[in-house]
């Protein structure tokens, strides 16, 4: 009885779960009893024989050039590969004296005529995983040229099977929005933002917290957008998004801003935020007798220093001298809708449409260049594909314009944080107080200890509205209140 191994192979896990290798076992079993031939060793695989390097067949094979067998039993040809180089491998162990068997097709490998007929066997095996896997794509990207992701679901989406939309998933989508419109701010890391939303329980595949992987990768997927990336060219989906496209675009600017990793050994609570009114320096905290001070360390400079404590009870009461009264808030909200029911922002829809028929223009003359020659393929896929991205955040704004003229949301929240100043920097954390300053102050200057606080020109035209009741107001502030944005002051809790 001569010693040989018997390899039977299947593609998926789903396959290996079902008769396949039952029934190749046994087939081989069958005819190496009816040839005199003893099995020693079978070798199971469940991969794909597309490719190379599947390694139980790497193994057999190296056990095979050292002895270890005689012969090698394979069910059929296709079964032990559909590409030309292990088919070469196979040669390589018959010219050592291995003998080869294939039970389901009684092949002589030691014949011209049977080695031909292996052959052509192999040939077939290797066209139809090639015509397969056309197939296969075609559908795919017919799925997706109908704007249906075929892939798996992003956080956020849910997957409905088959030829299905992904919709949104009631629980995980408004936590996916939140982690945008947190790293928006500024605020957060990518680390950071990692470990609040799994404070607040967003989670990723089977249940388990998001880590700094998922957000990184959920921050660059224009799957939010309603649009779809792949192999590098983006199409458009169908879905419905989860996010504006300008705040998608404030994401991109902001890790492009970040591309230098930085690391900050203290995160004081007014970094960042504090000038100094001589020489226009950054001031730096540091701690010095248990207090914390903010310093200009430009030699010679007037300005000396603030201490926190200080800094907060200066900020408390011009805060409180800033903003608006109750009797105020009502009279300009009424006033402001009358203007903005008059006057809307046409003017703003206007040129956002005229860049729209601009960047349609050039998609236009992008085909031209091409059939021209004087562009590559390669460069007209970008250039497309970078075109078609201007266009959907311009329209994506167009849409916003067009909604917010029939809002009254962006006016009641102004007017909410213009007459709340004072209380929501005194009732919120560090993190809220930042947040809150950056969104109705441009600047904070500091000199000899005292404190200068520059309004935002949305916060100055209200209150000068609050103090002329007979002006009308300024086109920025009708900008303001109609023109799409990223991070909307909103009243800090």
């Amino acid at each position: 009885m001569k010693p040989c191994f018997g390899y039977i192979r299947v593609s998926t896990v789903r396959q290996g779960d079902g008769a396949s290798l039952e029934a190749q076992r046994d087939a081989i079993t069958g005819f190496a009893s009816q040839n005199g031939l003893t099995i020693i060793k079978w070798f199971e695989e469940q991969e794909t024989a597309s490719k190379t390097g599947r390694p139980v067949l790497d193994k057999m094979l190296g056990e095979l050039r050292r002895g270890a067998a005689d012969g090698l039993v394979i069910h059929k040809t296709d079964r032990f590969s559909r590409n030309y180089t292990d088919w070469a491998r196979i040669d390589d162990i018959a010219k050592l004296g291995v003998k080869i068997y294939v039970a389901a097709e009684s092949l002589d490998f030691d014949s011209v005529s049977g080695r031909f007929v292996a052959d052509i066997n192999m040939a077939l095996a290797a066209h139809y995983s090639r015509n397969l896997s056309a197939e296969v794509k075609k559908g795919i990207y017919g799925r997706i040229n109908q704007g249906i992701c075929p892939f798996r679901a992003p956080i956020g989406y849910l997957d409905n099977g088959g030829g299905a939309l992904k919709t949104l998933d009631p629980i995980k989508a408004p936590l996916v929005r939140q982690a945008f419109d947190l790293y928006c701010t500024g605020e957060y890391s990518i680390t950071s933002l990692s470990e609040e939303m799994a404070r607040h329980g967003l989670t990723g595949l089977a249940g388990r917290p998001v880590v700094r992987r998922n957000i990184e990768t959920m921050l660059r997927n224009p799957f939010y957008i309603g649009k779809m990336l792949v192999c590098g060219r983006l199409y458009d989906g169908a879905h419905e998004p989860l996010i504006s496209a300008a705040q998608f675009q404030r994401v991109k600017q902001i890790k492009a801003q970040r591309a230098q990793k930085k690391t900050t050994k203290h995160q004081r609570t007014y970094r960042g935020l504090l000038t100094c009114a001589d020489c226009g320096k950054t001031l730096t905290g540091e701690v010095q007798k248990s207090h914390i001070y903010y310093r200009c360390h430009t030699k010679n400079c007037p300005s000396g220093s603030i201490r926190e404590d200080r800094l907060e009870a200066q900020l408390v009461s011009r805060l409180a001298r800033l903003q608006l009264s109750s009797e105020d808030q009502a009279e300009l909200r009424d006033r402001l809708l009358a203007w903005l029911h008059a006057s809307t922002s046409d003017d703003l829809a206007r040129s956002i449409r005229l860049r729209i028929a601009d960047a349609k223009s050039r998609q236009e003359r992008l085909t031209d260049l091409l059939v021209d020659g004087a562009i590559t393929q390669a460069d007209f896929q970008l250039r497309k594909q970078n075109t078609e991205f201007e266009l959907h955040c311009l329209e994506d704004e167009l849409r916003q314009i067009e909604a917010r003229q029939k809002s009254e949301a962006d006016l009641d929240d102004l007017l909410e944080l213009a007459t709340n100043l004072h209380a929501s920097f005194v009732c919120g954390t560090p993190c809220d107080r930042r947040l809150h300053l950056k969104s109705c102050l441009t600047e904070l200057r500091v000199r000899q200890g005292k404190l200068r606080l520059l309004p935002k020109p949305w916060l100055k035209e209200l209150r000068r509205l609050s103090k002329d009741p007979s002006s009308a107001p300024s086109a920025e502030l009708l900008a303001e209140l109609c023109a799409p944005r990223a991070d909307p002051p909103v009243p800090v809790s």
